[in-house]
């Protein structure tokens, strides 16, 4: 018997030593863990005597001793902490759910506010419209497609012909009234949101306020009596081409979803002036391929001519245009040494 005691207690200290002292198993979990954001869901954790604190992304702490809660997920990716402890022993878990939401469908842009329209007039004032438009009898779905909140947070106009060190130089795009930040067009006497007006084919040099020149008036936007001349291209012929209209949008979860569309641009005359006054080109005009314009970089207070090979060493995002030497030393740079020799 005493021999059976001793066994009992060295048994008795074992399990305290090792296996008395391993953690009471718990789990916990989101049911459903996948759902379409927000949706109700409910945190459940093994049943156990203690007590659990729940801490929740949006930074509530929920101490109870029920083993379940009730919860929104209302982002994509949801994460919470579980902790349950019983006085003695604490452990905690995290627990996630996921959202299934798609991410914005974005269909081709109506031009001009007609949903038939597919091709582009050179020079001529373009809405690009990428709001949504539901599918009737008047036309087709266009814009984006999203049952959320979303925003435009970049368009461009890259037509195929107009390239400089194999990168596309943009036609410039305007968004009056002018406001940092916002993507909107004025276009018959309406603000069309997540939209631009664009000049099909035509490029302006870039103004000290780091906007570009509309060839007529635009709100917020310079303005020279003398607009034409600002152009690139000015006085250029174009043929019919293909133009790449490129969009990236945002929606309230942060996700980008970018696309790009082809369309049809027809050819062009050269550039004539607005009005008394305006310089006209000569006739017939030259093509674009002799376009000569000056390049400098965000950075850089040196420019070069648009043919020399140190444009390409700038990287496209960075060009800034100038469509002669007098604009782009009233810019406060001076002329590259290679392209033009000392001054």
């Amino acid at each position: 018997m005493a021999r059976l005691r001793a066994l009992l207690g060295l048994l008795l200290l074992w399990c305290l030593a090792t296996s008395c002292d391993q953690p009471v198993p718990f789990y916990a979990v989101v049911t459903p863990a996948l759902g379409h954001v927000p949706y109700s869901a409910r945190i459940v954790c093994t049943s156990l005597a203690g007590t659990y604190t729940y801490q929740l992304p949006d930074g509530t702490r929920v101490t109870s001793a029920a083993n379940s809660l009730d919860v929104t997920v209302d982002r994509l990716d949801w994460t919470a902490q579980v902790t349950w402890s019983d006085g003695q022993q604490v452990t905690t878990q995290e627990v996630a759910a996921h959202g299934s939401n798609p991410p914005p469908l974005i269909e081709r842009p109506r031009i001009n506010g007609d949903p038939f329209l597919w091709y582009l007039k050179p020079e001529e004032r373009t809405l690009i419209d990428f709001s949504h438009y539901q599918a009737t009898l008047s036309g087709p779905e266009t814009g984006v497609v999203y049952d959320g909140e979303w925003h435009v947070v970049t368009i461009q106009v890259e037509p195929q012909l107009k390239r400089l060190c194999g990168a596309p130089v943009g036609d410039s795009i305007f968004c009056p009234p002018f406001k940092k930040g916002e993507w909107h067009g004025f276009f018959h006497g309406q603000v069309y949101e997540n939209a631009c007006i664009v000049y099909p084919l035509y490029t302006s040099e870039t103004a000290p306020d780091g906007r570009p020149y509309p060839p007529i008036p635009e709100e917020g936007y310079p303005s020279d009596v003398l607009r034409r001349i600002h152009d690139l291209y000015y006085g250029l012929a174009f043929p019919a081409q293909q133009v790449t209209i490129r969009v990236e949008v945002e929606d309230e979860w942060g996700r980008l979803t970018t696309a790009s569309f082809e369309i049809p641009v027809e050819g062009s005359e050269a550039y004539g002036g607005y009005g008394p006054g305006h310089p006209s080109p000569p006739h017939p005009a030259p093509d674009y391929t002799t376009a000569v314009f000056y390049v400098s970089s965000t950075t850089s207070t040196i420019y070069h001519r648009s043919s020399s090979q140190e444009v390409c060493q700038i990287s496209p995002a960075a060009r800034v245009f100038f469509a002669s030497q007098a604009t782009a030393l009233e810019s406060g740079r001076e002329p590259c040494v290679a392209c033009f020799g000392r001054r």
